[in-house]
């Protein structure tokens, strides 16, 4: 477990986790706003 306190292993995961949460946030503003995709689409 030592592994997950290291520097290296800290940044990645913490680049991971803001993927994470744009692509979360992303697909909530596409589900609740339809009318954005279709602003896009033509």
């Amino acid at each position: 477990m030592s592994f997950l306190f290291h520097k290296r292993t800290k940044k990645i995961i913490n680049v991971l986790w803001a993927i994470i949460a744009v692509c979360v946030t992303l697909s909530m503003i596409l589900l609740f706003a339809p009318g954005i995709v279709n602003l896009f689409t033509q």
